[in-house]
């Protein structure tokens, strides 16, 4: 069961970390405008100073019961508390990622969460074909060659699973959008044997001819970027259907991805730069039509490495 909400008539599933970002900046807002520090509120409700503190900076899970005692202490008033609790109430539905837990890899789970209701996803990607857009022969090549980056209960047949259910979100009469710029790069370097990288190939080819949600472009070599619009890692930008809540970007590291949203004011600047980045790499991509066009070069030469 996941967490619901209503948008012009249609009935739409909530990341329940989208939630949390947006239920932190309503509970530091409430608490300001009451006029309360943490420790007092702390003291006066008997709920730990931490847990507060957790509670505004979206750093785990919250009982929605601790917040209505908050909200109910900062005399926050009855529609902003119902609107408030909604929130808490979305934010605490576990996702059916995590009876994947550590076995499909802490990263994924997070990524899952945040595909869960977007609008649209938007990915760059240097180095490797997206997991959403992965075949299973290709992804288990990665994650056994990723292996040392997941933990000791990663199961590479359980994140295949995992894999699946993320991707059907890209099907059904309510697929969700996916536009992906891949870097030439990606097809010329072989993350995989010959005879996988021609079939996930040709999957993509595939996937963006016959899947009305699906648009790949390919980020050629001669593409001009200006100085400050060269792109050092892969990112991802997702956008939701209400209004109120942020825009998200995640930009993939090596250990870990680092997440901005843009309805926390530390972040507007960085979430700003991305998007800037994302609109020149749209611009200099080439046409969908081009971009399957190399698509089927790398696949053609793919069978000449066999």
């Amino acid at each position: 069961m996941h967490a619901r909400l209503v948008i012009g008539g249609v009935v739409v599933a909530l990341s329940p970390y989208v939630c949390r970002l947006r239920l932190a900046e309503e509970m530091l807002d409430a608490r300001q405008q009451a006029g309360f520090k943490t420790e007092d509120l702390s003291r006066e409700t008997g709920i730990q100073r931490q847990k507060i503190s957790h509670i505004e900076t979206a750093k785990q899970r919250v009982d929605p019961g601790v917040i209505k005692q908050l909200l109910v202490h900062l005399d926050v008033r009855p529609d902003r508390l119902a609107k408030v609790m909604d929130l808490a109430n979305g934010s605490a539905e576990p996702g059916w990622w995590e009876r994947f837990d550590d076995e499909m890899g802490p990263r994924q789970a997070r990524t899952a969460d945040l595909e869960q209701g977007a609008k649209l996803i938007w990915q760059y990607h240097p180095n490797l074909v997206p997991g959403l857009l992965q075949t299973k022969k290709f992804a288990t090549i990665r994650a056994d060659a990723d292996r040392r980056a997941n933990s000791r209960r990663f199961s590479t047949a359980r994140m295949l699973e995992a894999r699946t259910r993320r991707q059907a979100i890209l099907s059904g009469t309510s697929a969700t959008p996916l536009e992906v710029i891949l870097d030439e790069a990606v097809l010329h370097r072989r993350s995989a044997p010959a005879e996988i990288m021609h079939e996930q190939f040709e999957h993509l080819i595939g996937a963006a001819l016959n899947m009305r949600s699906v648009m790949v472009r390919v980020l050629p070599f001669e593409a001009e970027l200006s100085e400050h619009s060269q792109p050092r890692t892969a990112f991802s930008r997702y956008t939701y259907p209400d209004p109120e809540d942020p825009a998200v970007v995640v930009v993939d590291t090596n250990v870990e991805d680092l997440i901005f949203q843009n309805r926390n004011k530390d972040d507007r600047e960085k979430v700003a730069v991305y998007t800037d980045l994302a609109a020149e790499l749209r611009q200099s991509a080439l046409s969908p039509a081009d971009s399957i066009d190399r698509l089927a070069a790398a696949a053609e030469a793919c069978l000449s490495r066999r």
